[in-house]
């Protein structure tokens, strides 16, 4: 079994008066059990002023975290906060760290990492999480593919570290234990019984607002031409945005990929380069079909109150994490909090849970084959229930 305890705090810039706070609600000589590790996610300034480090000093297990652009647990919800998960259990281990700086590859600091977490003689974890940095090199693809590679495919769960200032993300940081880092990967092995269950809400077919095309030209997560055209010049085409509004505007607009083997995936627009070529966080396979989609405040809040209503009804977990992608919450226009007030109202005291927005999702899913496989999401809403 394990425990979830939540705290937060608002003191941005009082970093003792931030520990206090944290300290004062998990009350940890009366409610920590034998193992504990914490997850962190806080908006940037209490990195930069100190209070990630302080936090992380003042707390008697190692921790893991990273930036967002908004994040809610019980009795708080806001962009400007610091919001902290302690996992806590008799019987399941944790064991957590942070990756050597990935640069042109993520195979070997990411083989590195999980050798140091889940060595030989600890057996195969039940879970892996992790806060994932953005990083040019490696797409959300290959930071998936990586951890599988030296994990064998352990279920993984977690989040792209991001922030509120878009498009520009030299903010975006990972941290482990009070130490940042803006290109390394953090992970959290959990050895014993967990038993999770996973939740992903995507984008439906009907949601497409234009007909099937192709990418006939792309490289990893750049896509060059959509039937043909460069794709500023597609979407000028089909009527999508214009051209003065296209950097802005193309990032509300989520695509469905359909691949060769059949499978769909959503992917998110995270950047259009001076050519109008797309950039994705995700890579992008020529010749498969494309289809644009919109989505609205109105989807974004009844798609969430729908997995959690599920999430509430099949679990018998005490505990749920939750990422959606910032640009869900884009999407909800002046009411940017709706998201996050559906969830307190949906679970209330339930269960203990910890949301936050991501920069990009990860969270197993069944293949055609029914066999469950780590994934990495775009434009969606994961939980993990345990």
């Amino acid at each position: 079994m394990i425990k979830m305890l939540t705290a937060f705090t608002r003191n941005v810039h009082d970093a003792d008066a931030a520990v206090a706070d944290v300290l004062k609600q998990l009350d940890l000589d009366n409610r920590r059990l034998a193992n504990s590790v914490g997850i962190l996610i806080f908006h940037p300034d209490f990195l930069a002023s100190g209070v990630v480090e302080a936090v992380s000093k003042a707390l008697p297990f190692n921790t893991i975290g990273g930036t967002t652009a908004a994040s809610t647990s019980p009795d708080v919800a806001g962009n400007l906060v610091f919001t902290l998960s302690v996992l806590t259990s008799d019987t399941v281990v944790f064991r957590s760290g942070m990756s050597r700086a990935i640069n042109e590859d993520a195979t070997g600091p990411v083989a590195e990492l999980y050798s140091r977490v889940a060595p030989p003689e600890m057996g195969r974890p039940s879970l892996l999480f992790t806060i994932a940095p953005i990083v040019d090199t490696a797409t959300g693809d290959d930071l998936v593919t990586a951890i599988d590679a030296a994990s064998g495919g352990v279920p993984l769960f977690g989040t792209l570290a991001f922030t509120h200032e878009f498009p520009e993300l030299s903010s975006v940081a990972t941290c482990a234990n009070g130490v940042s880092g803006a290109r390394s990967l953090t992970l959290i092995a959990l050895f014993g019984e967990v038993n999770p269950r996973f939740y992903v809400t995507t984008i439906p077919q009907d949601r497409a607002i234009h007909g099937v095309a192709l990418i006939t030209q792309s490289e990893k997560n750049q896509i060059r031409r959509i039937n043909g055209f460069v794709p500023i010049n597609y979407l000028e085409k089909v009527g999508l945005v214009e051209r003065n509004q296209f950097t802005a505007g193309v990032a509300n607009y989520p695509f469905t990929l359909t691949l060769k083997d059949g499978s769909k995936v959503v992917r998110a627009v995270y950047k259009v380069t001076d050519e109008g070529y797309i950039l994705s966080f995700s890579n992008v396979p020529q010749g498969v079909r494309v289809s644009f989609s919109q989505i609205d405040a109105d989807f974004v809040v009844e798609s969430t109150k729908n997995t959690i209503a599920q999430v509430v009804a099949e679990s018998s977990a005490e505990n749920v994490l939750i990422f959606s992608c910032t640009g869900r919450r884009w999407a909800l226009a002046e009411d940017e909090d709706a998201e996050m007030m559906e969830i307190g109202r949906d679970i209330g005291y339930l269960l203990s849970y910890h949301f936050a927005y991501a920069g990009g999702e990860i969270c197993p899913v069944k293949n055609s084959k029914g066999e469950m496989v780590n994934n990495f999401h775009s434009f969606t809403l994961i939980a993990c229930a345990f």
